[in-house]
């Protein structure tokens, strides 16, 4: 069974508009591509790694952001068993 990690990039976007920040500046302020901030926000790149740069680039640590697999399940967004 493989662990679900994904980020509420809804959360993050609230930030980053309470901030006035475009997905420019969050990617300037993380020291990232603009475009890895484009491919994070839609899916197609959501590394740890990159989470992180981005949470603390907005002030919080990557937990903040986090959605955990139970939730996901819960919501309705994966099923109970993801395979590999």
């Amino acid at each position: 069974m493989q662990r679900v990690v994904t980020y509420d990039v809804v959360k993050m976007r609230q930030d980053m508009a309470a901030k006035g920040w475009q997905p420019v500046d969050l990617a300037g302020k993380a020291k990232v591509a603009a475009s890895s901030v484009t491919r994070f926000f839609n899916g197609s790149f959501q590394t740890h790694r990159m989470g992180k740069r981005l949470a603390r680039a907005l002030g919080h640590g990557p937990d903040h952001y986090l959605i955990r697999s139970a939730q996901l399940v819960r919501e309705g967004l994966t099923s109970p068993l993801v395979s590999q």
